[in-house]
This record gives structure tokens, sequence and C-alpha cells, in this order.
């Protein structure tokens, strides 16, 4: 039973109880033959009654009395059951760490410490065995190493640790070790030795440098899984990150084989780290050194050669984010703007590269896709279907256009022109950066459905910029524009699935994505032709598979920045009210995976599948999925007859986007049900049969009737100056929800149908993808946060009253403006098609000074 104040063990008086565990209960005590204050570990009774475990105990203390180094515990004294121990005043290095990452100069300290003292304790035949940050203390003088209550000494004359199996205290409840800082190899029974603990310390150094553990998972089991077979992202400083990784191979071998080796190399860093640690940055450096060189060369009159800046690696450090492809280098290489999450929402922050620090921008919640100005004082940027611009002096962001597409992005010209990507399909535009109309720019070739991803060579009138086609598996093409109208060159065909569009990295180099391979390629500006074998700069970096981005950036100066994650894996979900998950349907995708439609029946699901322009519909049941759609073109948006036996759909085969119907069943052949010039998406089938409501692309976004019978002559049921999007009739037919931007942003409103009638407001902070309850007494719909909201609905003749919204639960739902990415079953239960990985760790990685190879 534990020890009370006053009891006393030999000499030691205890004072109080400072903790326990397996292997012991702690207690500070007065050493009453020395006036001085120690730590008295005392064996517990259960282990006490059993030789083996006692035997333990007492070889605990014997290693512990082999050690004598600055940063070790110190032992004092033994008797039976118990040992008193030097007592450390200070804070656990896990109670630091649970502050947040301990800035890299003060953790770099620690850690060779640590290393130090767990070299002593190896080089003296003793492996700690339970290296973790609770056996860790940090004080005033540095750290100490504590509890080697798993450690073994070895026979003076055999070093190393001896033969031991890892069953001893199964039956006691404890383990041989802390699970996340166990190495793989003691899962598999094998017997620890030296390289456990390496990899133990490099499990403890990454917590420290980045406020995380390096392996997690929900249970056990999963943990277990992770140390096996995953590895955690990378840190920075770039030097530090492969020492970490070395600390963390799964194979033994490929290891440090020895913790001095680990000490030498933590306190001989190489020149990159100096660089990270100091935040002081390469281009500063050679500032510097070109003045010198300067005032040298005017005193030599020129007999020297100019010294140039060396290519360098490093790492940026970002909060974790859900946008990882969302970042952008500024033109003169300086300044890194990225989005980030904080505070449970994303947004913009601007990081001078000579500074450690990053400045948030104001009302930027949601940007994506940021691009900066020529003179790097302001960045556009997209959200909440908004074509944006920010100053970085300061003040709020200025809205220039609604853009209905997700995948949008732009260019700043040098003469104060914004060029974009206004739709999911059409040519390029280009707008006043200051705010105005736009006009178009480009005009489409035949085949093709969509021009994206302008970028500008600095000091010229031209531009890159990127198409593919309607069909799917129709390569992409790479295009040399011009901005005074002239007819864009054709420069080279590309995979969109494997390869994205590419950038200007110098007048002669374009730099573009090629199977996770960012490869750089000289390119004569004056034919529009590559030459050349193509030079690697980094692998492995992320292609976005819906946007078909590259998750790269880089500027005219020879600064490159890239991450090996452009946007996460996607997989329908299941949530109930209180957005707890039951289950999944369907494996992840890495493809989009878009506009989940639940049959009337419950018992399927239609959803598009693919790369954005190249997908079909698939349907999905409990444990299959199989192909509804085949031909070569787009197929997507799919919606349910009322009665489940048919399937409209939007397909851009020949057209732009016409809507065709298929029996659900998948027999007989795509039948057209209505072509016009305008690109058209359904929406929603009325629950008579009698009518498909649809948004078209004409007069900036209506949403038309389509009637199934009669002369099916399509009518406007919403035409305003505005955009009106994903209408869906409600259960009994008489109300359609929508989304407006009519009040500046988006919102859902309801009108009765088929009209005439008044409106009504349903959101009150912004909304988008409104659905009904099964009953029609509810409605729910996302805010720009991405919370799921919920209204009452009550409806009473032609009038219709609105509830007060309430969240439901926070999702991670894919964001569109086109169709909701998420459906209501008749049960209650929402199925969301969900982005995986919300929050991405992985730092920006940086190559500055890039020099290309002489010719």
């Amino acid at each position: 039973m534990p020890l009370t104040p006053g009891e006393k063990l030999g000499p030691y008086e205890i004072v109080a109880p400072l903790g326990a565990g397996g292997f012991g209960e702690v207690y500070k005590a007065r050493d009453t033959r020395l006036d001085r204050t120690v730590a008295v570990k005392v064996l517990p009774e259960r282990i006490a009654q059993r030789e083996e475990l006692r035997a333990r105990f007492e070889r605990e203390a014997r290693a512990v009395a082999s050690l004598n180094h600055p940063n070790i515990c110190s032992l004092f004294d033994i008797g039976p059951g118990y040992m008193a121990m030097e007592l450390i005043d200070g804070e656990t290095l896990a109670a630091r760490i649970s502050k947040g990452a301990i800035p890299l100069e003060q953790a770099l300290k620690y850690a060779v410490q640590i290393a130090d003292a767990l070299d002593r304790a190896h080089r003296a035949g003793v492996t700690h065995r339970d290296v973790k940050p609770q056996n860790i203390m940090i004080t005033r003088d540095g750290v100490k190493v504590l509890d080697f209550g798993l450690a073994k000494a070895a026979a003076a004359s055999k070093p190393g640790p001896t033969e031991e199996t890892l069953t001893v205290l199964t039956t006691e409840g404890t383990v041989m070790g802390t699970p996340q800082y166990m190495a793989p190899e003691l899962f598999e029974g094998k017997e620890a030795d030296a390289r456990a603990d390496i990899w133990a310390f490099g499990a403890v150094l990454y917590e420290m440098v980045t406020g995380r553990k390096a392996f997690e998972g929900k249970n056990y089991a999963s943990l277990v899984g992770a140390i096996l077979s995953a590895n955690p992202a990378p840190v920075t400083p770039g030097w530090l990150g492969r020492l970490v990784k070395r600390c963390l191979e799964k194979d033994p071998e490929e290891r440090y084989q020895s913790m001095r080796d680990l000490v030498l190399d933590l306190r001989n860093p190489p020149m990159e780290a100096a660089i990270a640690t100091t935040n002081r940055w390469p281009w500063a450096i050679a500032a510097a050194a070109m003045t010198l060189i300067a005032v040298g060369l005017a005193a030599v009159h020129f007999t020297e050669k100019p010294v140039v800046a060396p290519e360098t690696r490093v790492d940026i450090v970002t909060p974790p984010t859900s946008s990882p492809g969302s970042f952008a280098i500024s033109p003169d290489g300086r300044k890194l703007a990225y989005a980030a999450n904080s505070d449970g929402a994303s947004r913009l922050w601007v990081r001078s590269l000579d500074s450690d620090a990053a400045q948030a921008l104001p009302a930027t919640e949601g940007a994506v896709r940021p691009f900066w100005s020529p003179d790097g004082k302001s960045l556009g940027f997209f959200a909440e279907n908004k074509l944006n611009r920010i100053d970085l002096a300061g003040g709020q962001p200025q809205p220039l256009a609604e853009i209905p597409t997700t995948a949008s992005n732009g260019a700043w010209t040098a003469d104060g022109m914004i060029v974009f990507a206004y739709r999911a399909t059409g040519p390029l535009e280009r707008m006043p950066a200051g705010g105005g109309p736009s006009t178009v720019l480009t005009s489409l070739a035949e085949g093709e459905i969509r021009h994206y991803a302008p970028r500008l060579l600095p000091g010229s009138r031209q531009f890159l910029f990127a198409s593919y086609g309607a069909s799917t598996g129709a390569p992409g093409a790479l295009w040399l524009g011009s901005l005074d109208g002239n007819r864009p060159r054709r420069i080279a065909e590309f995979d969109a699935a494997t390869e994205s569009p590419a950038e200007f990295l110098a007048s002669d180099w374009l730099v573009r994505v090629k199977g996770s391979v960012l490869a750089a390629q000289r390119f004569n500006v004056s034919t529009g032709q590559l030459s050349g074998d193509p030079v690697t700069l980094a692998r492995p970096v992320g292609i976005d598979s819906y946007t078909r981005f590259g998750s790269f950036s880089v500027s005219p100066t020879g600064t490159v920045a890239w991450r090996s994650s452009a946007g996460g894996s996607r997989q329908l979900l299941w949530f109930n009210r209180a957005g707890r998950n039951l289950g999944a349907l369907g494996a992840a995708d890495d493809s989009s995976l878009v506009y989940p439609e639940i049959s009337p029946d419950g018992k399927r699901v239609a959803v598009a599948r693919g790369l954005n322009g190249s997908r079909d519909i698939w349907i999905q049941e409990s444990t299959r999925a199989s192909r509804f759609t085949f031909d070569p073109a787009d197929d997507a948006f799919p919606i349910w007859s009322p009665d489940g036996s048919r399937v409209v759909f939007m397909s851009r085969h020949p057209g732009i986007g016409d809507l065709y119907q298929k029996p659900a069943d998948g027999s007989g052949s795509d039948q057209l049900l209505l072509q016009s010039e305008e690109s058209k998406v359904p929406c929603s089938w009325s629950p008579d049969g009698r009518f498909i409501l649809y948004m078209s692309t004409q007069n900036n976004f209506d949403l038309m009737i389509l009637p199934l019978f009669g002369d099916r002559k399509p009518y406007p049921f919403l035409s305003t100056p505005f955009t009106e999007t994903q209408g869906v009739f409600s259960p009994d037919g008489k109300w359609v929800a929508y989304q407006s931007n009519e009040a500046g942003r988006f919102e859902i409103y309801v009108r009765p149908f088929p009209g005439p009638g008044g409106q009504w407001q349903i959101s009150t902070g912004g909304g988008t993808s409104p659905r009904w309850r099964s009953d029609g007494k509810e409605l729910y719909y996302l805010t720009p946060d991405n919370k799921l909201m919920s209204a009452a609905a009550t409806a009473q003749g032609g009038t219709f009253q609105p509830g007060t919204p309430e969240v439901l639960f926070q999702t991670h739902a894919a964001r569109t403006t086109n169709k909701p990415q998420y459906d209501v079953s008749r049960d209650g239960r929402f199925l969301i098609d969900s982005e995986l990985e919300d929050a991405v760790t992985e730092p920006i990685h940086l190559l500055l000074n890039w020099r290309p190879p002489a010719k």
C-alpha cells in the first residue's frame, strides 16, 4: 500500500508522493543522515513478491549505479525494495511538449544532451529500453534522463545486452517499453539493443521539434500498424529530417549503429542547418557577399570572378493545411504565400523568407490558389466562389468577380490585368486587377472544353496555359499565348492524369510535374519548342487529381517550392446527425469522386468518378461498384428518377454539356434528352416525374425547367443578373430550395413551384448545397467553413416559414458550386463526399539559387 508522510525506509523519511509507474512508486524524501532531499523509488508489493521481478529491480539499481554522467539521474543508495536517487527540480519533457513544439535551437541543445547520456549508457553496456518524454526532465542546467526501469546491464566481460524476452510482465498488465516509442523489431519479439534506443530517441526528437508524436493510432492495433509500415511527415530543416529519418528506419541495420555517431552529427550540422536555425537565408548571405565582392572588384579592376550563391535546399514549416497545393513564391523569390489552418479555419499567410514569422491575412478564410502581383505587393486568390485581391500593406480583400468553378486559377500581368479561368468549361478571360468587366482572352480549339493554368513570362506579353478535351483519356496540351491576341502556339501534349501544366522558371526553362518528378526542360520562346532532356529538380511532387494543378511554385530568381502532397484522397462516408462516422460506402479514391445521389429505395448511389473533364457515372452499392456510362466524353452530375428506374446526367459528347438519360439497370444506350449551345447541369427531378430542374450557364447561371411531356421546351424557373445554382425540389414538389449570391455571397433561399410567389431566405451567414429531409420539414446546407446546418421548414398554403439555422456538425465535404457533395437518406443519415487528408503537415520544400546546367 502507498507510503504516507513521516514513514521511514532506512534513513529516508517520506515527505510526499511524486508519482508511480509499472516498476515503482516514487516519493520525495529526506535523507536524515546527510539532511538532503532525495527521490526514493519503492518496489510495489505486487512486484516485490515475485522473485524474478525483484531481481530485475535490483538490476535496474546496478545499471543506474554504473552510470556517471551530468545528464543521467544519479543513484545515491540502495536498500531492501527501494533506492534513493537525485531529486530533479524541473518539468518533464512531455509536459514541455504539451505546450507546443520546442524552438529548434533549444530542441537541438536538449537532443545533444539526451543522446550523449544514452551514448554513455550504451558504452557501459546498458540499454535504457524506455526512452520517452516522460522519462526526461528539463532543469535549469539542461536535461536529465530518468528511470532506467527497463534497462539491462551486461556482464563486464560481454559488452551489450544479455538475452531476455519481452514477456516478463505481460501478466502484470505492463509492457517492456511504451508502445509509441518502441522500435518495430520489439513488436516481433526480438531482443532490444542500443538501436532500439536510437529509434526511441528519433521519436522523441521528432516530437520535440514538431509538437506531434511521430506515430499515432486510434487504438493499439492501428498504432502498431503505423510503427511497422508508416513514416511520419518530414521535419525541418532538411538535415535534421534526414537524421530523424535514419533514426526511425524500420530495419535496425539501416539506422545509426551507435549513439556516438548520432551525437557527432547533432553537434556538427551541415551548412543548411545553420541557415535554417539562424533564419539567415542564402539570398541575404549572397547579397552581403556580393556587396563585398563589388568592393573587391573595384580594388582589383575586375580581375576576379564574382562569387555565385550556392544552390541550397531548406524547408518551411507551416501549420497543418487542408489545401496543401495552395502556395506561391513571390516573383522576387523573397516571400511565400500559403493557405494554412488556424483557429478552426483555413486562411492565407505570408512569410518573408528571411524571417521566422508569418502574417495571417485578414478575411481570407477558405482562400485557395494564391498568385502574386508582379511587384509582390498584392495577392490574388479564390474564396467563396469569388476572385479576390488583397494588398499586403493593409486592408480587407476586394472581391473582383464571381467564379462558378471550384478549380479556378489566375495570373497577374505587368499592365495590371488578371488572367483567369472563369468557368469549369470555356476559355481564359481577363479583367482589370482593380475590378471591372471581364473579356474573353483565348478561343477553344476543336475538341477542347477548357483552358486553365495561365502563367506569365516575366517581362513579356506572352503566357503559358493548358487545355484539355472532352473525351476520357484525351491528352491535354501546353500552349504559348499572347496578351496581344496573337494566335497561340501549341508546345506539347501531356497526360493530365500524371503530368501538370507548366510554369516559367526562367525565360528559357519550363518546369512541370511528370509522374511525380518535378522537372525542368529547355524552352525556346521564339519557336515554342522544348529541347533536351528534362532535369530533375525534386521528387516526389504531387498533382491534385481534381484541379490537375501541380503542387509547386517557381520564381525567375531560381527559387523552387514544392510539396509531395497536392490534395487528399476522397471517400463516401456515412454520418448521423451528431456527426458520428457510421462507416464508408466503397473504398477511398485518389481521383475525383463527386456528386453522390442516393436512389429512391436507398440501396444504390450514383456518383461521378474520374478526373475533372474525364469522368464517368458509377453505381455504388454496399459491396460493389459498377461503371454506368462508357462514352469517351465527360459524364457527371447524376440524378435519379422518382421511381429509381432512370438516371439523367450531363455529358459533353458531342456538345459542351447536354442532358442524357439511361435506364438505371445499365441496359440500353445513352439517350439524348436536351441539347443546346450552353452547358447544363441537372439538379433535381420533381417527385411526380414531370419536370427536371437544371442549371444553365446562360445569363451568368439560371435555373431552368425541362418538362418531360408535351413539346418538352425548357423555360426559366429563375433568371436574374445573379448566380442561382443547386436547385432541389421539396419532397412534395411544391417548393424549390437553391443558392443565390444576390446578397453579395451565396445564401440558401426557397421559392414556390411552379410559381409565382415570394422568396424566403433560409441561411443567415452564407450557405451552399441545400438538401431536404425526406418529409420536407427540414432543410440542410453547408456554411462557408463547411459546417452542416439544419433549419426547420414549415409551409402553409403559399407561405413558407423557415426556422433558425442550427449547426449539426463540422464536415470535410469537398466544395463545389455545381451540385451538392452530399445527400440525405430517407432514414436521416448523411452520405458525404469527404476529403480524407484534411490536415497535411508536410513542410513546403525550397530549392534556392537553382542554376541551369551548362549547354
